[in-house]
């Protein structure tokens, strides 16, 4: 009777023993997991601060984009303007008068 108790008693230990082991396990990877979501957390920052610098450039490339539409507009109707102006010395009556 006996040597079942200190079998009984020995089974004990080494569940004990498993216990006390997959606990650790289980703390270790419990920290694992909180720096990885750490982590994960700093790449989703860096992942939005990249995506708010993207977004401002491209709305600074199209305000520049419509301030060179604006002035290239501007001085194609300058252009337009004076060449479709007839110039006094271009005109037929002035050719026909010389």
């Amino acid at each position: 009777m006996i040597e079942q108790f200190e079998k009984v008693n020995e089974a004990l230990d080494r569940l004990e023993k498993i216990l006390t082991d997959m606990r650790a396990e289980k703390e270790a990877l419990v920290r694992k997991v909180q720096e990885l979501n750490g982590i994960i957390e700093d790449r989703d920052l860096e992942i939005l601060q990249l995506q708010e610098e993207v977004e401002k450039s491209v709305a600074s490339n199209r305000a520049e984009k419509e301030e060179i539409s604006g002035c290239l507009e501007g001085l194609l109707g300058r252009m337009y303007k004076l060449t479709s102006e007839e110039h006094p010395s271009d005109a037929p009556d002035a050719q026909q008068n010389q």
